[in-house]
């Protein structure tokens, strides 16, 4: 198989361009440093340069051999399918281990990018975040008066909202038939999770 081709199925994750806009922005704010005394503070341009250069160079490559990090400010490395141990996220960051347990933080992987990620992999690299949603369209979420959610099926809620009319019926020497909707020990609101 060609380079070319290869590139053709690689799909490569970049920071977000809006960062141009904050570097553009923060040079323009350096000028005005700068300007007050340009013999002492030149070297403060250098921070948003750095940034914007980070911005344009750094991005993680997704492709059939494996995943490809270029770093701005260092060598590049490249983690093949049968090396990488998983995904994982510090804070904000996105770091690739490897089974001998190095980790590398890759660039232009954010958790949102999980769906993209995973269909770049062609699903070697798993998409936690569409699975919870998709566990989450069939759940009630149950929310109490001190805040705390539950997390439910629309069973479960069914089952639970019987048990309550007919508690709520034999408490007050009512039919169990008749609905307690204005029952003021009612603790939990609800609401579809959809």
């Amino acid at each position: 198989m060609s380079s070319d081709a290869a590139n053709a199925d690689s799909v490569q994750f970049r920071p977000e361009r809006t960062n141009i806009l904050a570097a553009v922005l923060m040079i323009a704010i350096a000028l005005l440093a700068v300007g007050a005394a340009p013999l002492y503070l030149f070297w403060v341009l250098l921070i948003p340069a750095a940034f914007l250069f980070w911005v344009l160079r750094a991005r993680t490559t997704v492709g059939e051999r494996g995943v490809d990090i270029q770093y701005a400010f260092r060598g590049s490395r490249s983690v093949g399918w049968d090396r990488l141990a998983g995904i994982g996220f510090k804070g904000s960051r996105a770091l690739l281990t490897t089974k001998d347990g190095r980790k590398y933080p890759m660039p232009g992987i954010t958790f949102n990018s999980l769906p993209e990620l995973s269909e770049a992999s062609r699903g070697r690299i798993p998409d936690v975040l569409t699975s919870a949603r998709e566990a989450a369209d069939d759940k009630v979420t149950i929310i109490r008066r001190d805040g705390e959610q539950i997390l439910i099926t629309k069973e479960e809620y069914a089952a639970r909202q019987a048990e309550r009319e007919a508690t709520a019926g034999s408490h007050n020497g009512e039919s169990e038939n008749r609905p307690a909707k204005n029952n003021p020990d009612n603790t939990d609101t609800s609401r579809s999770s959809q």
